[in-house]
């Protein structure tokens, strides 16, 4: 992927961008947000690695302008360690996803692999684990020939472990997609809406749970 990488620490830019070069990536680092902005909105970028702390524009302002002027490169965020309120932010302005500092350099590289798969090319129209289908015009979800009747927040739960089929989500990392407020979040919410989903789709089941992590949907083994 064709990465630009956005941050004023000179050195962690330059480890970034060599690990991403070893990945098999294209890396330009840019240290300055006005410069990252222009950069991003003139050139065609796979991912944009957007730490927030930055000179003349800090990172929230520039995910924001980039979404109001239709760019629709990935980003990946970088922010402090415990920052609840920056995470669930930078989600809110279009992030897809975010990483703590400080953080291991192959966990990014794991993160932009991943971010990678996410979307295809061609927008996707429909999301599919095993013979269970969710229409995003739509917002139908079938279990096979069956069609089930889910709530606005049952749907944007199976949507975000749908998109990902496969990866284990910490209830954290869900509360954050799916509920999006910046709060000391209550994870009993998401065993809760994760037992309603179960119920309503999951025969034979899909979702699955991880012990000590999180949950997940797959196909069965």
């Amino acid at each position: 992927m064709r990465i630009l990488v956005v941050d004023d620490d000179v050195r962690l830019a330059r480890q970034i961008a060599s690990a991403l070069t070893e990945a098999a990536h294209d890396p330009l680092v840019i240290h300055d947000g006005e410069a990252a902005l222009d950069e991003a909105a003139g050139a065609s970028f796979d991912l944009i690695v957007l730490d927030l702390g930055l000179p003349h524009m800090d990172g929230f302002e520039v995910l924001r302008r980039l979404r109001s002027r239709h760019v629709s490169s990935r980003v990946l965020i970088l922010t402090a360690r415990g920052q609840v309120n920056d995470r669930v932010t930078g989600l809110q302005l279009g992030a897809d996803d975010y990483l703590a500092k400080p953080f291991a350099m192959q966990e990014l590289v794991a993160r932009v692999r991943a971010l990678g798969r996410r979307y295809p090319e061609e927008p996707t129209l429909t999301l599919q684990v095993g013979d269970l289908m969710l229409e995003l015009a739509s917002h139908e979800v079938f279990r096979g020939q069956r069609q089930i009747d889910l709530s606005t927040r049952e749907l944007t739960l199976l949507k975000v472990l749908m998109r990902e089929p496969g990866r284990v989500f910490t209830r954290t990392e869900l509360c954050e997609r799916v509920w999006e407020h910046p709060h000391e979040y209550d994870t009993k919410l998401v065993e809760v809406f994760i037992g309603r989903l179960r119920k309503k789709i999951d025969v034979p089941p899909l979702i699955q749970t991880v012990r000590h992590v999180g949950y997940t949907i797959r196909e069965p083994t």
